[in-house]
């Protein structure tokens, strides 16, 4: 597989665009947001306008076409700005869209990926209970079936957007005796759908401005129009959802630690000790020696796997096992080293602020908070691990 790689002039303008809006629009109100916990439907319904929440569906779904390079780009750019607006596009893109575009029938992609990709509805994703979470095929959740229809019982827990989402990807038991390769369905919910509601939000150290929301299933009747994909097939379309998440999870790493390493090297210019910028000091060359080195390396992971994603294109049928295999590990890869590394890189950023970078309000503190959750949603890393070992042992390196 080829690993030369460059952005287009188109993508250039179009980063060049997001960036510009993003410092106009977002990053005025992001501290603010971060302290009022509250979700920022003003700059998301602003965003939503733009056609950021359907970059890379094709424009025929009301996308603007830019594949998932295009969709990292944009993921960088939010991860440079703020960790909450970019969860709230991942989860409806990378986890709501990606099923509904690859999995989804004609009559589905007209009802829920178009408005979605146009910004008139939100989506969610929902596969964590409380007794399942590494364990994603360990779902509780019951879908009963009548014939054609549906009945769906359990409950849902730590769903991103599931608050405002307009309708939500849920995964179902069809049949507990087969386990996650044929007893889990995949199925579109509308919110408002009798028997489906709101739990309680979390409250949480970081990733203020979104919801993170239990969802409870009681008795949701739902018809065949609702079932995403092949009966018995949710798991393969939740992880294949989880895929592309990965790697744009990686994307906003990316964008979080070239924001730290900025912040800390301007920092660092700027504050004198012993009569020098603490800059001229090895200790604090060397720790920013270390975040440069790992931005470098994760961009050209990020990109290399957005890129095979979008050589793959969007019909999971016309794949190939060794293709699929690939394309699973690299984003595990990606977003192992990059949550990892993005820690690093923010802890280490605080560390040359020092007693400044712990006060409450500051924006490394901030980002000290929000990074940390990237170790452990789409997947814990342990998880990628476990991926990426059995994957080096059935293929090799």
């Amino acid at each position: 597989m080829p690993f030369d790689f460059s952005f287009t002039p188109d993508q250039e303008a179009f980063r060049a665009a997001v960036r510009s809006f993003l410092e106009r629009e977002v990053a005025p109100i992001v501290a603010e947001m971060d302290e009022t916990e509250e979700f920022p439907a003003s700059t998301v319904k602003r965003m939503q306008t733009e056609g950021y929440f359907g970059v890379p569906v094709p424009e025929a779904y009301g996308g603007l076409g830019l594949g998932k390079v295009g969709y990292c780009i944009l993921l960088e750019e939010l991860g440079r700005v703020d960790a909450s607006h970019g969860t709230i596009v991942g989860a409806h893109t990378s986890l709501g869209t990606t099923p509904l575009l690859y999995y989804g029938t004609e009559e589905q992609k007209q009802n829920w990926l178009v408005p979605a990709a146009r910004g008139e509805k939100l989506l969610a994703f929902s596969l964590t209970e409380p007794g399942s979470g590494s364990d994603s095929g360990a779902v509780h959740t019951v879908a009963e079936r009548d014939h054609d229809a549906w009945t769906l019982t359990g409950t849902k827990i730590y769903v991103s957007n599931g608050r405002e989402a307009d309708a939500v990807i849920v995964m179902a038991g069809n049949d507990v005796k087969l386990g996650p390769n044929g007893g889990v369905t995949a199925f579109v919910v509308d919110k408002g759908t009798p028997g489906f509601t709101v739990g309680r939000c979390e409250k949480k150290m970081g990733l203020h401005g979104t919801s993170t929301a239990e969802l409870l299933l009681d008795h949701v009747a739902v018809g065949p129009k609702n079932v995403l994909g092949e009966v018995g097939k949710g798991f393969h379309v939740a992880m294949t959802a989880l895929d592309v998440g990965r790697v744009s999870l990686g994307a906003a790493s990316l964008g979080g630690m070239e924001a730290a390493c900025s912040a800390a090297a301007d920092f660092a210019k700027n504050r004198t000790q012993f009569g020098l910028p603490i800059s001229e000091f090895e200790a604090i060359q060397f720790k920013l020696a270390d975040m440069a080195m790992h931005i470098e390396a994760l961009r050209y992971l990020v990109y290399h796997a957005a890129a095979h994603q979008d050589r793959m294109g969007e019909d999971p049928a016309t794949w190939g096992r060794l293709e699929r295999q690939s394309k699973t590990r690299e984003s595990a890869i990606v977003k192992c080293l990059a949550s990892e590394w993005a820690s690093e890189a923010v802890d280490e950023a605080l560390q040359i602020h020092g007693g400044l970078g712990y006060i409450r309000g500051t924006p490394i503190e901030r980002a000290y908070r929000d990074a940390r959750i990237s170790e452990i949603f789409e997947g814990t890393n342990e998880i990628q691990r476990l991926v990426i070992a059995r994957d080096v042992l059935t293929r090799g390196l």
